[in-house]
């Protein structure tokens, strides 16, 4: 009855001791079978030379590590004109020739190692009972057979950084399984065009806007039809906004609204002592006026450059004369004032989860900051004492100076952007005093603010009717940033008015980049592109 349980039905095992050490079962078989067949001429056999042991890894039981002892027999091959004298049984149902582990514990082994990688997966094993090293984890992903790569009929192209900013590769996903079936070690359209051309059938082809991809898909599969990405045209129209608004300064000094804010628990400093706070103040008026420097260092840079232009020398010329990016010498061209970036860290901070200790240590009248540090720093703080200075400092600043409400940094022009995108139902009180704001200082933002209203709503509603009509607005407004991205909409317009009007889209193929991101993560370095492969496209577990 046991036998019939531990083993399949095709071995042949009669249980000869079973016995608990500890943690360990240690389980005596011998294999009963009577006949075997040569692995080298094929020759069935009934005559056996011997018995050997053979003590392979099993899969935990009840709990326990499983330690297996197998009397394995050893037949005379009868062949005279076979290379061996005997041979042993194979019990390939069990466990492969030569290996120390029987195929259940490798295939367990295995899918453990697709699914975490091998530093993961070793520490994983070690405490279910499975121990296996990461290398050896590492040889069972590599040991798995090539996935069948079928063409699709739906695919989603796009690209994957192997280092970011310098190569890439191209992922390929079946949009209708939710599967990535292959990856290219580039992302150039002559690899895209020779996939295709190997595997023919693909009908529809959802990508991204890349010049690359179109050239292969249109050399590789003609006949395809070709769906732009939607959230990539709601990308690239977001970037033709802050180009816009990079060139209107007087918008996003304008957008700035009051802050209503009091300042917190900034009502007992003032019993500060007038030395302490005079140091503070002292402190922050020379950081000022480094900022200050750095401000009349590009606004002199930005008029050499516009100065240089007038003269016709082109922009890498300008940038080897003043030693700046050509990106830099691009935006100063576009642009008629000298941007003014908004200052200042927009965010969550170390000293948040402490800080109601903090206002009320500062409020009993404990303005030391070392010594709110080290108190703090018992309670689990793990940030250095300059953070409770800076902050001590602006507390007693606030105090030293006049109350008189003070104007933020001006808005940047990704949040104006954002601003004129934005649907209004999603935008807050103070989101839409600043794009009232921004719309009354100049009339060419509030006729962007309705455009980007209209195009968005056009690919949101799925609406490729209104998109032509939207096109030649665009162009009639003579807004420059927002008619070169219509012009580069028309020289992908078919791809275009397919993503409005058919339901494929490239969502799933991002999710896949992201997926595949995380295994290259997992993986410690070891990520070369044959392994990642494997465990991006040939994991057992996916459904």
């Amino acid at each position: 009855m046991l036998e019939s349980i531990l083993w399949s039905y095709e071995l042949q095992f009669h249980m000869d001791e079973i016995n608990r050490e500890n943690e360990t079962i240690n389980i005596s078989v011998i294999n009963t079978n009577q006949k075997a067949v040569c692995p080298h001429c094929q020759t069935t056999s009934e005559r056996i030379h011997s018995y050997y042991t053979r003590h392979p890894a099993d899969v935990p039981l009840a709990g326990c590590n499983v330690h297996l002892s197998i009397a394995v027999p050893r037949f005379f091959c009868d062949n005279g004109c076979c290379e061996v004298k005997t041979f042993a049984d194979r019990m390939s149902a069990l466990i492969e020739p030569y290996s120390h582990r029987t195929n259940r514990l490798a295939q367990q082994q295995q899918q453990i190692a697709f699914a975490l990688g091998g530093e993961a997966g070793e520490r994983l094993l070690a405490i279910i009972g499975m121990k296996a090293s990461s290398d050896t984890l590492i040889r069972l992903i590599r040991k798995a057979p090539e996935p069948d790569v079928m063409a699709p009929r739906v695919l989603g192209v796009d690209d994957w950084s192997k280092r970011k900013g310098r190569t890439y590769g191209t992922i390929l996903v079946d949009l209708e399984v939710h599967q990535p079936i292959d990856l290219l070690p580039d992302r150039t359209a002559e690899s895209f065009t020779k996939w295709l051309k190997e595997h023919p059938g693909v009908e529809i082809i959802s990508r991204d806007r890349g010049v690359e991809y179109i050239r292969g898909a249109n050399e590789g599969a003609p006949d395809a039809i070709q769906i732009a990405d939607r959230w990539h045209l709601l990308d690239n129209f977001q970037d033709a906004l802050k180009r816009l608004m990079e060139s209107k300064h007087a918008c996003l000094v304008a957008a700035v609204v009051e802050s209503n804010e009091t300042e917190r628990d900034s009502a007992n400093t003032s019993s500060l002592p007038a030395s302490e706070a005079l140091e503070s103040h002292s402190k922050m008026a020379k950081k000022e006026g480094r900022s200050q420097e750095r401000r009349a260092k590009r606004q002199e840079r930005f008029r050499m450059v516009k100065e240089l232009h007038g003269l016709g020398l082109s922009k890498s010329d300008i940038a080897r004369r003043l030693n700046i990016n050509w990106r830099t010498v691009d935006k100063y061209i576009r642009v008629d004032e000298c941007l003014i970036y908004a200052r200042g860290r927009k965010g969550s901070s170390l000293l948040d989860p402490y800080m109601d200790y903090i206002v009320k240590r500062w409020n009993e009248g404990c303005h030391n900051a070392t010594h709110i540090w080290h108190e703090i720093k018992e309670m689990g703080f793990g940030g250095s004492r300059r953070i409770v200075g800076e902050w001590a400092t602006k507390i007693r600043c606030s105090a030293f100076s006049e109350k008189a409400p003070k104007k933020n940094a001006p808005l940047s022009a990704s949040s104006a952007a954002w601003l004129l995108a934005k649907q209004e139902e999603a935008l807050t009180e103070e989101d839409k005093k600043a794009l009232e704001l921004m719309k009354q200082t100049d009339e060419k933002v509030a006729e962007a603010y309705v455009l980007s209203q209209r195009f968005v709503s056009i690919v949101r509603e799925r609406q490729p009717e209104s998109l032509l009509i939207w096109l030649d607005d665009v162009v009639k407004s003579g807004i420059d940033a927002l008619k070169g991205f219509v012009k580069g909409i028309k020289q992908d317009l078919a791809a275009v008015i397919n993503a409005l009007s058919l339901p494929w889209s490239n969502g799933q193929t991002e999710g896949q980049v992201n997926r595949l991101k995380l295994i290259k993560r997992q993986m410690y370095g070891r990520a070369n592109f044959d392994l990642l492969r494997k465990r991006v496209i040939g994991n057992p577990l996916r459904c």
